[in-house]
């Protein structure tokens, strides 16, 4: 069953999708967090069916739109990082009201998994993170984002806007989302490190044509521990792509980590 619904979070109504199993139900409900931007709307569909293998395998769990983003009341300038996070705990805290569940399992795609890192760290108790490509340097992909703004600009009107550093603008245009200064302060300010690893066993999902972790991945793969587990997928980043792209592969590799129960 999927259920659309809206649930409260700090004066925000949040849009969600409660997926629930048809069958036996496992006791870990799984909060799926979006990425970023353009690449939520780019991964809406892979994110849809990684629910539902999930849902196949007796996991409920929750989609659903941070503030100010998709269906979610608000406008895009109010979105922020640090309400983000808020928006998680809220949606775990909707997860196991509706569902009874007693642990609980984040999956986040890019800045989704940046954000799930930064609930655990903020006090939400999970024992599963799944991270696919997360985003580890916030400055770095801030400026990727400025950059794709600015080549549209170019494309479509010939020439930038000149508005990318401007210390006066109270907005930023990136790449078609016109976001607070102050939520692209707090993305140039995020940096995720391995040695700050949540609690919670973690799985490294990556999306490149090498098995072995790429440059911006290698320092966190290398500090998983026991339990803890690293993919690469032959798969283009979907995230950047127009069309849809089969991650099927990643997916049952998602589900079935998921499924094993690892010792205390």
């Amino acid at each position: 069953m999927e259920e659309p619904l809206f649930f409260a979070s700090e004066g925000f109504h949040l849009f969600g999708v409660l997926h629930l199993p048809g069958g036996a139900t496992r006791q870990r409900g799984i909060v799926l967090c979006h990425p970023f931007a353009e690449e939520q709307k780019q991964g809406y569909r892979v994110f849809v069916e990684l629910a539902r293998r999930l849902t196949r395998a007796g996991f409920p769990c929750l989609r659903f739109d941070y503030r100010g983003t998709g269906d979610s009341s608000g406008s895009f300038s109010e979105f922020s990082l640090s309400g983000a996070v808020r928006d998680i705990r809220s949606a775990a805290a909707l997860l196991a009201e509706r569902t009874g569940c007693r642990r609980l399992g984040l999956v986040g795609l890019r800045l989704g998994g940046s954000l799930a890192w930064r609930a655990l760290q903020d006090g939400l108790e999970a024992d599963r993170l799944v991270l696919w490509h997360p985003v580890l340097d916030g400055k770095l992909f801030y400026r990727l984002n400025l950059r794709r703004s600015l080549v549209r600009q170019m494309l479509t009107a010939g020439k930038a806007s000149g508005v990318r550093e401007s210390q006066e603008a109270a907005t930023v245009d990136l790449d078609g989302f016109v976001a607070s200064r102050a939520m692209c302060d707090e993305l140039k300010e995020l940096a995720l490190e391995g040695g700050s690893l949540p609690s919670a066993r973690v799985l490294i999902v990556q999306f490149a044509r090498s098995a072995e972790p790429a440059a911006e991945l290698r320092d966190l793969v290398g500090a998983l521990r026991e339990g803890d587990a690293f993919l690469s997928f032959a798969i283009e980043p979907f995230w950047n792509r127009l069309g849809y792209v089969d991650c099927s592969p990643a997916i049952e590799a998602t589900a079935r980590w998921l499924e094993e129960e690892h010792p205390a």
